[in-house]
């Protein structure tokens, strides 16, 4: 088969770990990685010159919080799984990776969506709230573009433009997931277990 077969797909990214699109990739993990911190640093400055009790409006219910923690890490596996399957040119570990990444990144969603709806307070009940509110948001919207990215590379894998030797969007949607399950990390840390060990 000569280089210029026109039966053949079309690659989707260039080859090779460090690539232009594993840079895009870093320069977007930093860019939001800064607007995170802004809003968390918003956030911690407004803790620290409240008078009154912190939370206002009384302290986030867990359960749906622990259960998007869980989800988080096993889809974090996954996401690992599906990435060195397909250095392997294992199409199975691919898929079933990438299967069950989105479906965790869905049941994310939902669980986040039943938390909102369990939460004590309103979106401007007061400072905490709205940063809550925004900050947890603006995370789902991060994960629902994760999840599309997934629905993304199962489509481009099943028109053959995934392969072993071109796999650059499997690899940014792993980095991608990666700094969503961090900042998940960070807002666990700081709005559902800080409040529980901030005395009133």
């Amino acid at each position: 088969m000569n280089a210029y077969d026109m039966t053949r797909p079309l690659p989707v990214g260039t080859a090779g770990r460090r690539n232009p699109g594993w840079w895009g990739m870093v320069a977007l993990i930093a860019s939001e990685g800064a607007l995170f911190a802004y809003l968390f640093f918003s956030y911690y400055y407004l803790q620290s010159m409240a008078t009154n009790p912190w939370p206002p409006s009384g302290k986030p219910p867990l359960p749906y919080a622990l259960g998007t923690t869980g989800a988080f890490f096993i889809s974090g596996f996954f996401m690992w799984f599906a990435e060195r399957g397909v250095r392997k040119d294992s199409s199975w570990r691919l898929w079933f990776g990438l299967i069950l990444a989105v479906l965790v990144g869905v049941a994310y969603v939902l669980l986040q969506l039943l938390d909102w709806s369990q939460e004590p307070f309103a979106f401007n009940s007061d400072a905490y709230s709205s940063l809550f509110y925004t900050i947890t948001g603006l995370h789902m919207v991060h994960a629902i573009v994760g999840v599309l990215m997934f629905l993304a590379i199962m489509l481009w894998r099943g028109l053959g433009y995934v392969t072993r030797d071109r796999h650059v969007s499997v690899t940014v949607a792993t980095l991608y997931w990666y700094f969503i399950i961090v900042v998940w990390i960070a807002i666990m840390a700081t709005f559902y277990v800080l409040p529980y060990l901030t005395p009133r």
